[in-house]
């Protein structure tokens, strides 16, 4: 009867520790407003010459990409980055919380590890600004001119 008695307390005790942890779980995860993310658009060229173009790809394939940037990327509040790339032309988009303040994300990400400028600079030696763009920034901004969502158009 000892037994029985013992088995059933352990048996009424994970209960009550499991419907504890799922309130938590509710409790916390409904506590938090969701992200609004907004996503920032940006366009360069390489230069121009296909051997560099590939070295430019692997170095940000999977395999290629250095640890020390998710670290910046994670330190800056970067939720998400894709780039495209047609012949030379590369596009950016980079998707950060709405209320995100990009010169705070810069130095977050700068300040994150001291390769990331090296990483930086050896960037710079691929890419070229865009004609009539101040050839010290090597990425511009892109202006959204369309938008269409859901059946309607947004802008």
């Amino acid at each position: 009867m000892k037994n029985i008695y013992s088995n059933f307390c352990l048996k009424f005790t994970v209960c009550l520790l499991l419907a504890y942890c799922s309130l938590c779980t509710a409790c916390n995860s409904s506590s938090k407003p969701p992200v609004v993310y907004k996503t920032m658009v940006y366009t360069t060229d390489l230069v121009n010459e296909p051997a560099l173009i590939k070295v430019y790809d692997s170095m940000h394939s999977k395999n290629g990409i250095w640890p020390e940037l998710k670290k910046a990327n994670l330190a800056s509040g970067i939720h998400e980055i894709k780039i495209y790339r047609v012949d030379n032309r590369l596009f950016m988009m980079v998707t950060v919380p709405s209320d995100a303040d990009p010169s705070r994300m810069d130095s977050l990400y700068l300040g994150a590890d001291k390769k990331i400028e090296v990483w930086n600079k050896m960037m710079s030696n691929f890419q070229r600004a865009l004609p009539g763009v101040d050839t010290t920034k090597k990425w511009s901004s892109m202006e959204l001119i369309h938008h269409y969502a859901d059946g309607e158009y947004q802008q």
